[in-house]
């Protein structure tokens, strides 16, 4: 019997476990191919587009498949948008929270029926599944916003998007049957394929949001660990509502840096509605250099002022006013000033969900040619 199984073994072929191997391949491929990819996207490169929500700049695509056609990142999708004088944009609600930065103008937001202000240089931030609209007060100038959702929720199973209201002069597209109601407002469009864009509340889903509002059996000291999640449910549910929405810049200070001047706009403590962001607004002076360092977490940075350079992992990427930067995973690099005569400014996102998987924390490796210990 034992012969039997070994001239058996001897001419089939073995086959090894290729999990392991294919995926140490596959990985490998990636990272090679990712460190070719572009670092710096231009604006020529990024045309404007109007959409149910604003006339928009898409910079990396909204789905991480399009995002990673783009750049290097892999958790942030990256838009900018402007609103008209006096006017508003659509009106919607999503799983992914979302952080702006208020590039010009002053206006303000209805979250969840609440109004919040904002002006040029504050962060606006969505938390997860708020209803929100962006108004424009300015009767003459527009309003400009640089902003991030995060895809991670596209992944994890849980994103969903609905538009409740287009925005101001939305034009439905080209040969598309409008849908109206008993009232003969617009309240969609049939496509020439035949598929249907409603406006308006998911009734599934807002009958879920209903329930963890309405069946919640309130925990004021938990007794045990399963109490401990039924308050965590009832805190979550309070949370969107109690934190502010709007991060003043004015309110905060310039700080003095290893890394340069900067002034932390989101940080981790931070009391506002995100928690998968931080954001910082950063200078260079004149013919200068900020610190080096290296993170787990990925980074965008849009250039508001001046032109310059990057070197990351070695290598010099050229950037001017209005590029968008983009700085991925486990990289070494540092900001340079190529004018002699004028600063860098330029706001910067960062994804928060490396810090929550334990991969917070910086390696700092030299200081910024300004820093005054």
């Amino acid at each position: 019997m034992e012969k039997q199984l070994e001239r058996k073994q001897e001419s089939e072929p073995q086959l090894l476990n290729t999990s392991i191997e294919d995926r140490i391949w596959r990985l490998s491929d990636e990272r090679r191919k990712k460190a070719a990819m572009p670092r710096v996207l231009k604006p020529s490169d990024t045309p404007w587009a109007m959409n149910a929500q604003a006339f928009a700049r898409m910079w990396t695509g909204a789905d991480p498949k399009d995002i990673l056609a783009r750049v290097p990142i892999h958790t942030m999708s990256i838009t900018e948008q402007i609103i008209p004088p006096s006017a508003k944009s659509g009106r919607h609600r999503h799983v992914r929270e979302a952080i702006f930065y208020i590039m010009e103008g002053k206006g303000y937001e209805i979250h969840d029926g609440k109004r919040y202000d904002w002006e040029t240089g504050d962060i606006m931030t969505v938390p997860s599944y708020c209803d929100h609209q962006h108004f424009n007060t300015d009767a003459v100038n527009s309003a400009h916003f640089f902003f991030s959702v995060s895809p991670i929720v596209d992944i994890m199973g849980v994103h969903w998007v609905e538009q409740i209201e287009l925005k101001d002069g939305y034009r439905i597209p080209e040969g598309a049957e409008p849908i109206y109601n008993a009232e003969r407002q617009l309240i969609g469009y049939r496509n020439q394929q035949g598929r249907e864009f409603r406006l308006g509340f998911d009734n599934t889903v807002q009958q879920l949001i209903d329930a963890r509002k309405s069946h919640l059996i309130h925990v004021d000291k938990p007794r045990d660990a399963y109490e401990e999640y039924m308050k965590l449910l009832e805190d979550e549910v309070n949370w969107r509502q109690s934190v502010p929405h709007v991060v003043k810049a004015k309110e905060l200070p310039w700080e003095n840096t290893r890394m340069g001047r900067m002034k932390f706009l989101v940080t981790p403590k931070t009391h506002c509605g995100l928690k998968t962001y931080d954001a910082f607004l950063q200078e260079i002076p004149p013919g200068g250099r900020s610190g080096k360092h290296c993170h787990v977490a990925e980074e965008v940075h849009k250039i508001l002022e001046g032109s310059g350079y990057d070197i990351q992992n070695g290598v010099k990427y050229d950037w001017e006013a209005d590029d968008m930067v983009a700085i991925p995973p486990n990289t070494v690099h540092q900001h340079f000033n190529a004018d002699r005569h004028k600063p860098v400014r330029f706001v910067a996102f960062q994804s928060r969900w490396y810090h929550h998987m334990g991969h917070g924390g910086i390696e700092h490796m030299e200081d910024a040619s300004d820093y005054k210990g």
